[in-house]
């Protein structure tokens, strides 16, 4: 178990120092277990299901990984994400890519934006 855990963070660890920003300017998304914890400076923008993240015998079948980011100026995020100091959460919204309930009207996001 400590073995693979190590190696996921492993992966988390590369993926970050390979660097956030693609030759575009875009910010890369990045793809870690759930069981990690969310480095700074980064939000979640959405749950997914992933192969590496099923060998932790901890977590379920489906939405076992997180899908996070360097936000933008102006981002939608994950409700309750973990979301840098100098932002502020400027509205409530709907995200599909969002764990969500079973309520259509539920709002399961946020937008954040940058502090000038």
């Amino acid at each position: 178990m400590f073995r693979k855990f190590a190696a996921v963070l492993l992966l988390v660890a590369v993926a970050l120092l390979s660097g956030a920003q693609s030759q575009t300017g875009q910010t890369q998304i990045i793809e870690i277990c759930s069981i990690s914890g969310v480095p700074g400076g980064y939000v979640i923008v959405g749950k997914t299901s992933s192969d590496a993240c099923r060998s932790n015998a901890d977590l379920p079948e489906k939405d076992n990984a997180l899908l996070i980011k360097k936000p933008g100026i102006r981002e939608v995020i994950c409700e309750r994400s973990p979301y840098p100091g100098n932002y502020a959460v400027v509205a409530k919204t709907r995200s599909p890519a969002c764990p969500n309930k079973s309520d259509e009207n539920y709002n399961n996001a946020w937008v954040i934006e940058r502090m000038k």
